[in-house]
């Protein structure tokens, strides 16, 4: 009788610290994700113009020749002609412009479009 005592104990122990990291995941304001959301929202948007010298759509990153050089930029939050889902479609060697941010020292394409 002791034994399921004690493993009765244990049981309400772990489902209580299972309650409490679970209350504390959800707090908000202090996660990774929300900084990283704060420095993006800081971040000075930069323009570029060039030729799209690469595009890897498995590591969501492409690669532009501007007339000051080459720039990589993620592809995450890029919104290509007004639409999230066609950043996978830049063609090598297409003319291309639009807007950028950089965050720990990471270049994050936020608007592209093809250049007229």
């Amino acid at each position: 009788m002791k034994v399921k005592g004690l493993i009765a104990v244990v049981l309400a122990l772990l489902i209580g610290v299972c309650y409490v990291g679970a209350i504390y995941a959800q707090q908000e304001g202090h996660g990774p994700s929300d900084i990283f959301q704060q420095q993006f929202g800081q971040a000075k948007q930069m323009p570029f113009e060039g030729t799209v010298l690469s595009h890897d759509v498995a590591c969501h990153c492409f690669v532009v020749k501007t007339g000051k050089g080459n720039v990589t930029m993620q592809d995450d939050y890029a919104k290509f002609d007004n639409d999230y889902d066609r950043a996978k479609g830049l063609k090598i060697g297409s003319k291309i412009k639009g807007d950028y941010r950089t965050v720990n020292y990471i270049n994050y394409a936020v608007d592209v479009h093809y250049a007229s």
